[in-house]
């Protein structure tokens, strides 16, 4: 019986493991900055009402990989949850138990609602004066009909894996199942985590610009990705297929940070003095899709 079967039979009846003040208050610090990490990108969005520039790819890629990693973790403490539901744990032991649940969590709600956002505030919604007679117009509804379609994928997804966890917590299959299909959510969220930023670099290469991208997120994000990996890892119950997401999603995203700082200097110096500001880079977001078009 290896080290992870030992802590989940020990949760399994309820034996608390002993949790500390530091693995508490580092839980606590890491969560706030995690959840204010997204506001930047969140506020752009709803700010501008423009999300040119946003890959539609990269966003069901990062919502999926995020949706497996949160019920990867939900199965690996699902000893932890039934104690806390059932009160053999107090609400405070409970809250420092599954820091790692809430932060994962609360990283998948921000995720869902810049995906959200992006949806409501796409461009073919918010400029009445493209056509499907137009080259832009025609680009922008087909994009529109895939994003329709990536919807309902995710959608999909959803409900199979919300499924295959319930069925397996319900059914109350074994350790090593239980640990076999959290493995496989794992795997499949490091998969996905490995190839989310890649059509948004993709894109952001050919648009040579950062768009609705918020470089203020990613500058909190990217560094701390690699934070939340400690985290996660010495998180009773997890295992590296918890955390290798975000190990991955942390060094491509860095990558993404790169070529977006690279484009603002780039374009700031190329700018009249006196319009480097972020006001104007806001109002020409809706100009810059004619040159996306020019790009495809």
């Amino acid at each position: 019986m290896d080290f992870r079967n030992k802590i989940i039979i020990k949760m399994t009846t309820c034996e608390k493991p002993q949790l500390g003040v530091y693995e508490i208050s580092l839980g606590i610090v890491v969560t706030t900055v995690l959840v204010l990490s997204y506001m930047p990108q969140i506020y752009k969005l709803i700010k501008t009402k423009n999300s040119y520039g946003i890959s539609p790819y990269a966003q069901v890629l990062s919502l999926t990989s995020q949706t497996l990693t949160l019920f990867n973790i939900i199965l690996l403490q699902q000893g932890i949850i039934n104690c806390c539901v059932i009160g053999k744990y107090g609400v405070l032991y409970c809250l420092g138990s599954l820091m790692g649940v809430i932060q994962v969590f609360l990283q998948w709600s921000c995720i869902a609602t810049i995906a959200y956002l992006f949806v409501i505030y796409f461009p073919s919604n918010i400029n009445s004066g493209y056509t499907a007679i137009d080259i832009e117009g025609e680009r922008l509804l087909k994009e529109w009909k895939v994003i329709v379609k990536i919807v309902y994928c995710y959608i999909t997804i959803f409900a199979v894996v919300l499924l295959l966890t319930l069925t397996a917590i319900n059914m109350k299959w074994s350790i090593t199942d239980i640990e076999y299909l959290a493995g496989v959510f794992g795997l499949g969220s490091t998969f996905l985590s490995t190839i989310q930023f890649l059509p948004q670099i993709y894109k952001t290469y050919i648009n040579k610009s950062v768009g609705a991208l918020s470089i203020p997120s990613m500058l909190i994000q990217c560094p701390g990705s690699f934070i939340l990996v400690v985290f996660l890892a010495i998180q009773p119950g997890t295992n590296w297929t918890t955390w290798i997401t975000y190990f991955a999603g942390g060094t491509l995203q860095g990558i993404l940070l790169s070529l977006c700082i690279y484009y603002y200097i780039k374009n700031k110096d190329n700018q009249p003095q006196g319009e480097h500001n972020e006001e104007e880079e806001e109002n020409n977001l809706e100009n810059n899709i004619e040159n996306d078009a020019e790009n495809v």
